[in-house]
C-alpha cells in the first residue's frame, strides 16, 4: 500500500509531466509544427527561438539600425523612410527570403505577404471569420476593446457592421459639417489669437490641439450633448494608449501581460476607469433621449452591455487617431513644399470665398484631395493590416494553417517603387490626380483605411474632417516649419510625430 508520501510524489510528478508538455506544447512543438507545414510550402524565415520566437531578431536588427541610420531630418529636408528605422527586420526577412516570409512573435506565427498577387487575395476575402488575431483582443482588448468592431469576427462582427455602419453613411456625416465646421473654426480662433498676441505671427504646436480638435469632433458625433464627457474618457484613452504601446515588445508572449508589473497594474486600473465612464455617458445619453451613435447601440444590444462599452473605447482610438495624425502630416508635408500649399490654397479660397464649407464645396476640392491621399500613402495610420486564420486558407499558391497571423506590410507596400514608381518615397500628390485607380499598377494595395469587408466604416467621416480643417487652415494662415521642428515618426499603436509638429503661422 503506498505512503502518504509516495501519493503526494505520484502527483506532483503527474502534475509537472503535464505541465512541462502543455508549456513544451505551447512555447515551441505547435509553433515549429506550424513552421514546418508553412516552410513545406516555400515560406522560410529565421529560426525561432524556446519561448521567445524571433522577438530576440528583432531586436537585435533595430539595434543594428539605430546605429547606422540618422532621424529622418536633417536640416530642413524631410525623408519620408522612417520605415527602415521602425520595422528594420520586415525589409531585412523580404530581402533574405522573399515576398512571402514567416516569423514567430513568442508563440504567434505570422506570415507576412509582400507578394502583389498574393496580396490581392488577402485583399479581396470575404470571409467574416478571417478577422483580427487574437493577440489584440489579448494584448489590447482594454484599448480597441475586447468585442468591438476592430477585434471581433465571425457572427458577432457582422451584427455589429450591420448596427454601426448606417451611423457613417453619407447622409449622416452631411448632417454633421456644420458641427465640423463649427469646432475647426474655435480651434482656428484660438490660433488667431495666439498670432495676434505675437504680433501676427507665431510659432504653433498644432498636433496636440488637432487631437483636441478630432476628440471633440468624434465625441459630438457619437455622444451629442455629452462630448464634453467624451472628451474626458479621450484623456484616458491616450494615457492608456500610451501604457499599452510601451508593452509592444513583449506581444505575442502568452500570460507576460499578467504579471503583476507597474504597468501592468497602470493599465488595469486606467482601463476600468474608462469602463465606468462609458457607463455613466451611457445613463446621461439615455436620459436626454438622444438619436446618437451610442443610442444605436443601446437600442440594438442592450443597457450595460460589454460589447456597447468595447465600440465606445474603439471608437475613440481608431476615430480621433486617423484624422488628427493624417492632418498633422499633411500639414507638415505643405508646409516643406510651400508650392503645393500655394496651389491648395488658391483652390480652397475659390471654391469656399467667405462662406462655411459643405458637402458640395468639399467635393470640388480636387488638389486637396490628392494631397490628402498622398499623406495617407506616405503616412498611414499602421504598419499592417492583420488578420488570423480560424481554418486553413488558401492565398495564391499557399494554404495558410488555421491560427496563423497573416499580415500585409501596408505602409511598406505603400512605398514600394514596383508599384508607385521611381518617386515611391518621395511628396508627389499629382499620381492621384485620376484617383487611386491610375495611381499606380496595383491599386487594391492602397489600404490606409483597412481593406475589403473590413474597410474603416468611419473612412468618410474621416475623410470629411479633413479636408475641412485643411480647407478653413489654408484659406486663413500660411505657415511654414518651425526651426524646432524635428522630423522623426514614432510608432504607439498608431503612426505619429515623435517630437511633436511646430509651424511657424502668419494670418493671411
Amino acid at each position: 500500500m503506498a505512503t502518504t508520501a509516495e501519493v503526494f510524489l505520484s502527483l506532483f510528478l503527474g502534475s509537472f509531466t503535464f505541465l512541462f508538455l502543455y508549456f513544451y506544447n505551447l512555447f515551441w512543438w505547435k509553433p515549429l509544427r506550424l513552421r514546418k507545414k508553412l516552410q513545406h510550402q516555400g515560406i522560410d524565415g529565421p529560426a525561432p527561438s524556446f519561448f521567445f520566437g524571433n522577438i530576440p531578431d528583432i531586436k537585435k536588427i533595430r539595434l543594428e539600425t539605430q546605429a547606422t541610420k540618422n532621424q529622418e531630418s536633417i536640416g530642413n529636408r524631410v525623408s519620408h523612410d522612417y520605415l527602415s528605422r521602425l520595422f528594420p527586420h520586415i525589409e531585412k526577412w523580404r530581402a533574405d527570403y522573399g515576398p512571402v516570409f514567416a516569423f514567430t512573435l513568442g508563440n504567434m506565427v505570422t506570415v507576412c505577404i509582400c507578394d502583389f498577387d498574393v496580396a490581392r487575395e488577402f485583399c479581396q476575402c470575404k470571409s467574416a471569420e478571417f478577422g483580427r488575431a487574437a493577440y489584440l483582443r489579448k494584448n489590447r482588448g482594454i484599448v480597441l476593446g475586447y468585442d468591438s468592431l476592430i477585434t471581433s469576427k465571425g457572427k458577432s462582427w457582422t451584427l455589429q457592421r450591420k448596427v454601426i455602419s448606417p451611423e457613417f453613411f453619407n447622409d449622416k456625416i452631411k448632417g454633421m459639417v456644420g458641427m465640423m465646421v463649427e469646432s475647426s473654426v474655435s480651434m482656428l480662433e484660438k490660433w488667431g489669437s495666439q498670432m495676434e498676441e505675437a504680433g501676427g505671427a507665431a510659432s504653433v504646436r498644432i498636433d496636440e490641439d488637432l487631437k483636441s480638435l478630432s476628440a471633440e469632433m468624434i465625441s459630438k458625433a457619437c455622444f451629442g450633448n455629452n462630448y464634453v464627457i467624451g472628451n474626458e474618457i479621450f484623456t484616458k484613452m491616450l494615457v492608456l494608449q500610451d501604457l499599452i504601446s510601451k508593452q509592444q515588445a513583449i506581444v505575442g508572449l502568452p500570460g507576460v501581460r499578467h504579471l503583476p508589473m507597474k504597468i501592468a497594474r497602470d493599465i488595469w486600473r486606467t482601463g476600468k476607469e474608462v469602463d465606468r465612464s462609458i457607463l455613466k455617458l451611457m445613463d446621461d445619453d439615455h436620459n436626454a433621449g438622444g438619436q446618437s451613435f451610442l443610442q444605436a447601440l443601446v437600442n440594438n444590444f442592450g443597457r450595460g452591455s460589454s460589447v456597447i462599452v468595447d465600440n465606445c473605447k474603439a471608437m475613440f482610438l481608431a476615430g480621433y487617431e486617423t484624422t488628427a495624425t493624417a492632418t498633422t502630416f499633411a500639414l507638415v508635408l505643405l508646409a516643406h513644399h510651400p508650392e503645393w500649399q500655394e496651389r491648395v490654397r488658391a483652390e480652397a479660397v475659390e471654391i469656399l470665398g467667405n462662406q462655411a464649407p459643405n458637402m458640395e464645396k468639399l467635393h470640388k476640392m480636387k488638389l486637396l484631395n490628392m494631397v490628402i491621399y498622398e499623406t495617407l500613402r506616405l503616412y498611414s495610420p499602421g504598419p499592417f493590416v492583420t488578420r488570423e486564420t480560424s481554418e486553413e486558407m488558401k492565398f495564391g499558391d499557399f494554404a495558410i494553417p488555421k491560427g496563423v497571423n497573416v499580415y500585409l506590410p501596408s505602409s511598406l507596400l505603400h512605398q514600394d517603387p514596383a508599384n508607385w514608381g521611381d518617386d515611391a518615397h518621395k511628396f508627389h500628390p499629382e499620381r492621384f490626380a485620376n484617383g487611386i485607380s491610375s495611381a499606380c499598377k496595383v491599386p487594391y494595395l492602397f489600404v490606409p483605411f483597412g481593406t475589403g469587408i473590413r474597410t474603416c466604416v468611419g473612412q468618410n467621416f474621416a475623410l470629411t474632417e479633413l479636408k475641412i480643417v485643411l480647407s478653413l487652415l489654408l484659406s486663413k494662415f500660411i505657415f511654414s516649419l518651425s526651426p524646432e521642428y524635428k522630423h522623426s515618426v514614432t510608432y504607439k499603436l498608431f503612426f505619429e510625430p515623435e517630437h511633436g509638429a511646430q509651424l511657424n503661422m502668419e494670418k493671411i
